[in-house]
């Protein structure tokens, strides 16, 4: 049996939606670096974070089915009384995933930029500096939520409590929730925006510039999930309806992560949209090309090699004009015909450019 009601099924469906979406991106982050052969140290390091963001999905998941998000009421019924403790045991589990994954999640991002960055030192340098910020306030955050309640099971359990174990009052964990949101907050902006200074000289089009912007500006959603939880912070000193209050403190938590993850595996797979690119453009080009082609002058190539004209070659030669078959720039292909080999069987092809002047 399981208490899910409330606030629950969006907790559940929010972590299962975004899971799935981080999970997706990092197939093809991976698939996209191993077949170009560059792996490098950002994707070790997203790597790594799948271990800590698979504890924060569990403490969403877990949570959702196990009291979080219902409402005192709910809880309150014959048989759910149980499912406070486990709800605020869950909770826990979130608050260490939430804290461990998004270290290695923006670290990630991070040194992507300062791969990016490199020679310019002032940038690499600004990198560094987020990098000890949040990496500092999550570590101390982490630890605090750890030691928050002595032993650790006292934040669950009302028999440690009163075997002499006692948590810190609800307001300071609000107060250092406020201080590690701030700094994600701050840190999310200065890496969202970093790219564009660094690239604004690069000599590249001004397309490509302006995806790479975009791609890595889209941390700024990861940091608007930050802003949001903030207002749902205060439900931490909640005395009347916790459980259901702090569901959006979650819910919103593991959406910053998530996003999180997602931008830092999307920025990676730009090789992969231009191949796809690619691919559909040369398709239609040469599909279109060889129809109009058939359908006019009635050849069709196997296999075509390009040889330098002028070389002496003892076949048989036919002559295709171009221009009747509707080419603009008057160019010519002469097939190579051996052993009096039909038009359209010829293996090799000799292209020649043909420039006519009029004075």
């Amino acid at each position: 049996m399981v208490v899910y009601a409330d606030a629950a099924p969006g907790l559940a469906g929010t972590t299962i939606l975004l899971t799935i979406l981080a999970l997706l991106t990092y197939g093809m982050r991976a698939y996209c670096r191993l077949s170009r052969k560059s792996w490098g140290v950002e994707d070790w390091i997203m790597t790594a974070a799948l271990v800590p963001f698979s504890v924060l999905v569990a403490g969403c998941l877990g949570g959702a089915f196990n009291g979080i998000g219902a409402h005192t009421s709910t809880l309150a019924k014959p048989g759910n009384e149980k499912y406070s403790t486990e709800a605020q045991k869950f909770f826990l589990i979130f608050e260490v995933g939430y804290c461990a994954a998004i270290i290695p999640i923006k670290l990630s991002i991070s040194w992507m930029l300062i791969r990016v960055a490199e020679g310019r030192k002032i940038y690499v340098y600004v990198q560094y500096v987020v990098i000890a910020f949040f990496v500092v306030m999550n570590i101390i955050a982490l630890i605090f939520i750890l030691i928050n309640c002595i032993p650790v099971d006292a934040a669950w359990d009302a028999e440690a409590l009163a075997n002499g174990g006692h948590c810190q009052p609800s307001y300071v964990l609000a107060d250092v929730y406020y201080a590690c949101t701030a700094v994600n907050i701050l840190t999310d902006w200065v890496t969202a925006f970093l790219p564009v200074p660094l690239l604004w000289n690069v000599q590249i089009n001004r397309n490509t510039k302006i995806s790479i912007i975009g791609l890595m500006g889209l941390g700024v959603f990861a940091s608007l999930s930050a802003c949001i939880r903030l207002k749902y912070t205060v439900a931490l000193t909640s005395q009347t309806d916790y459980l259901y209050e702090v569901a959006n403190v979650v819910i919103w938590g593991f959406a910053e992560n998530g996003i999180g993850m997602m931008v830092g595996n999307i920025a990676t797979l730009r090789p992969l949209f231009r191949v796809l690119r690619d691919r559909k453009t040369s398709d239609y080009k040469y599909g279109n090309s060889n129809s109009r082609f058939n359908s006019r002058g009635g050849a069709m190539f196997s296999r075509n090699y390009e040889l330098e004209s002028g070389k002496h070659l003892n076949h048989t030669t036919a002559e295709v004009d171009h221009t009747r078959l509707g080419s603009s720039d008057g160019e010519s292909q002469k097939e190579i015909l051996e052993n009096g080999q039909m038009l359209g069987q010829a293996d090799i092809v000799v292209s020649r450019q043909v420039v006519v002047a009029y004075d």
